[in-house]
């Protein structure tokens, strides 16, 4: 069974149904489940259609959470007590956005579905960029469901996958590392972050001796 939540489906289900499949989770545990649960699948939602606004994302991660299965949002919620998610302010958003832009135009690798069920939702999901957020919905929907009826040894063959795309990410980043000189992290942000550093402490410090070449040249 991978670990990652695999509960992931968007059908409207009565009231009736809703009953057995809607999660209960203690206050004090969503507060810790459901930001970690974004984190999770934020970017996931957003390469399925890039066309997706922020609030737009958030709004179907809300209707995903809720029709997560009480067992998967457990795993999920064992794992948020370990690392407790803590909410970045605006500003170290902005900053981080600058720096990984700054990256990419650098030619840092784009991450790779990293799981069995990321790497199975993202075949279905494949070629239909630009669909309305209501197809796009469908689409998830039904992929989710097709996930969740797959027999296990074909879900191996996905896990399979997803591990070489681990890996194979892991030497890109490594090979990006060692091209710019950067100290290797297998965190993209990280590797994000080393980069903006010694660009612009060069500029910095380049800045810096020619103000300083500077007034030390006699005056006309």
């Amino acid at each position: 069974m991978d670990k990652v939540l695999s509960g992931l489906s968007l059908l409207k289900f009565s009231k009736l149904t809703s009953v057995f499949f809607r999660p209960v989770v203690s206050q004090s545990s969503k507060s810790h489940v459901f930001p970690a649960y974004v984190k999770l699948h934020f970017h996931e939602v957003k390469n399925c259609n890039p066309t997706l606004k922020a609030p737009e994302i958030l709004k179907k991660l809300s209707e995903m959470y809720k029709a997560t299965s009480p067992a998967e949002l457990a795993k999920l919620n064992l794992g948020s007590r370990i690392t407790t998610f803590v909410p970045k302010t605006s500003k170290e958003k902005m900053e981080s956005r600058k720096k990984l832009t700054f990256a990419r135009k650098h030619g840092l690798p784009k991450p790779q579905p990293l799981t069995g069920y990321m790497v199975f939702i993202h075949e279905k999901l494949s070629g239909n960029k630009g669909l309305s957020l209501q197809d796009m919905t469908a689409k998830l929907s039904d992929a989710s469901k097709a996930w969740q009826n797959l027999p296990e040894s074909n879900k191996e063959a996905y896990n399979m996958r997803a591990s070489e795309n681990k890996l194979s990410h892991l030497r890109d980043l490594k090979a990006w590392a060692d091209e710019n000189e950067i100290q290797f992290s297998k965190r993209s942000s990280v590797l994000a972050s080393r980069l903006y550093a010694k660009h612009h402490g060069k500029a910095a410090a380049a800045a810096a001796a020619a103000k300083a070449n500077s007034a030390k040249s006699p005056s006309k």
